[in-house]
């Protein structure tokens, strides 16, 4: 239930016009370790910005460095969405409560929907 309540929330926000917000919770580096193999490293150092690396799986050595939009949804619940230099649009809820990350990723007419956990490197 908890996962089609975080969905929603992410399908609404994703209707609304957002502003970059980040708090300290959500600063730092990240491994998304998405089931299904790949792990992302991601390092957010500020409101405006993040980068990420594939680390292990079928994307290994992609990264990129983007400029989310980003809004708090609850206390360490956020809701970050961007669109890559390949044309890819991703959206995700990160969860820090729980230590897990919810993304959608659009890439022209394929859409995947991923969850995974957290772990805090720094």
């Amino acid at each position: 239930m908890k996962h089609i309540r975080l969905f929603i929330i992410s399908l609404l926000l994703a209707s609304s016009p957002l502003h970059a917000q980040a708090s300290e919770a959500y600063m730092g580096q990240f491994l998304y370790q998405y089931e299904g193999g790949n792990v992302y490293r991601v390092t957010v150092n500020d409101a405006k910005s993040m980068s990420w690396k594939c680390i292990a799986g079928s994307e290994k050595g992609a990264h990129g460095m983007e400029t989310p939009e980003r809004i708090k949804v609850d206390e360490n619940i956020y809701f970050a969405t961007w669109r890559e230099k390949t044309g890819i649009n991703v959206t995700q809820v990160i969860d820090l409560k729980n230590m897990k990350v919810y993304s959608t990723i659009i890439d022209g007419k394929e859409r995947h929907v991923l969850s995974g956990k957290i772990v805090r490197e720094k």
